[in-house]
């Protein structure tokens, strides 16, 4: 088996992915994994030859555990290619923080996507030729859609590194969300010191006595990661912040820390894990709503409350469906409504919107009432 070396390593700036280019005495290839979801294995994009290309791949080498070299029809140039040098090494992520863009000096010499993996596919090289068994061919790197995305990336990162960018982001949406729920009450930074820059509000609208409301501040200041995968015009769906809203038992003195808690663990979820938050999803509750009398809530159902649909429906839940990202894309407004592990199996296995239906013929359908009862008696 041939002796290999990491040239480069990076994480990226959620320290959640790394991507590392590595090469053995026959060839180079770039790899992507994620730091806190092995379920996500580890992606691979061939990146040269250092050998003369052969005209077929030897068979042997998959069975001592060898990166596949290309043949000599799979590629641009037959010869081998040089070592690749650290310092010729520079990694451009995505916004999504799920991809990379891996160039040499000044050259976009592959890209490693989201969708690496899928059906086969691992990425896209300037030196493949045609379609290959791990790579595909990258075509002109100064123009086209992957071109377009580069750019859009450093963009988004050169924009995040501007001196007031996260004030600039926290006043857009704190606003936005005072001037549908009043002057929010406390305030809790929830990044841990490390980017992305995340918060938590505490609003009490005096038009909704006895409610509690908190919401994110933040999270759609990036997009999420994967999302791509499952919706055609994911940019629509791909900044959300989350909400919270629950009626205060008439006799509870419990404090509102669970609440800050539970969405503090869930705010990095996305790109800590590289999966993403949607309409109809469920998340694990880790912290108990210390005021739940019948039920025991173990699962949030996830949903989306940003379309005009659902707030005409609900006289006390203001328009949340006209704030705008930085990019110019719609923030959706995910509010988390803690179910019971039955609740959760019927969403599962019969749909949320049996769920949601239910919620909302109770008067239940954005607000959490804690001492609610099973909702199928």
């Amino acid at each position: 088996m041939s002796d290999s070396k990491i040239i480069y390593q990076e994480t990226n700036p959620y320290s959640s992915f790394t991507a590392f280019l590595e090469e053995d005495s026959r060839t180079v290839y770039l790899y992507l994994q994620c730091e806190n979801n092995p379920e996500w294995g580890i992606k691979s994009l061939w990146i040269r030859n250092l050998i003369p290309a052969p005209e077929e791949r030897n068979p042997e080498d998959f069975g001592q555990g060898l990166a596949p070299v290309l043949t000599n029809q799979e590629l641009f140039q037959s010869e081998g290619m040089p070592s690749i040098q650290a310092n010729d090494v520079h990694f451009v992520w995505t916004e999504e923080g799920d991809a990379v863009f891996l160039f040499l000096n000044d050259q976009m010499e592959a890209f490693l996507p989201a969708w690496s993996g899928i059906k086969e596919f691992h990425g896209y090289a300037r030196g493949a030729k045609e379609i290959a068994i791990t790579a595909s061919p990258l075509g002109d790197p100064n123009t086209g859609v992957l071109y377009d995305r580069m750019i859009a990336s450093r963009n988004y990162w050169e924009s995040r590194a501007e001196k007031d960018s996260w004030s600039k982001i926290q006043k857009l949406r704190l606003n936005y969300l005072e001037s549908k729920f009043g002057t929010h009450k406390k305030y809790w930074s929830a990044d841990g010191g490390k980017f992305p820059q995340l918060g938590i509000a505490l609003f009490t609208p005096d038009h909704m006595p006895g409610v509690k409301v908190f919401s994110t501040v933040g999270m759609s200041a990036q997009n999420q990661p994967t999302i791509e995968l499952y919706h055609k015009e994911y940019e629509k769906f791909s900044r959300v912040e989350l909400l919270l809203a629950f009626r205060i038992p008439e006799h509870s003195d419990r404090s509102e820390e669970w609440v800050q808690h539970l969405i503090g663990e869930m705010i990095k979820f996305p790109w800590n894990t590289g999966k993403w938050f949607g309409h109809g999803h469920t998340l694990q509750m880790n912290r108990k709503d210390p005021d739940q009398l019948y039920l025991d809530f173990n699962t949030c159902l996830l949903r989306n409350i940003s379309h005009p649909d659902f707030y005409s429906c609900f006289e006390e839940l203001p328009n949340l469906g006209s704030l705008e990202s930085e990019n110019g894309n719609p923030v959706n407004f995910l509010v988390l409504i803690p179910i019971s592990e039955e609740e959760k199996i019927i969403s599962q296995t019969e749909g949320s919107a049996k769920v949601l239906a239910k919620l909302d013929e109770l008067g239940m359908g954005w607000i959490h009432d804690p001492e609610r009862k099973f909702l199928f008696e």
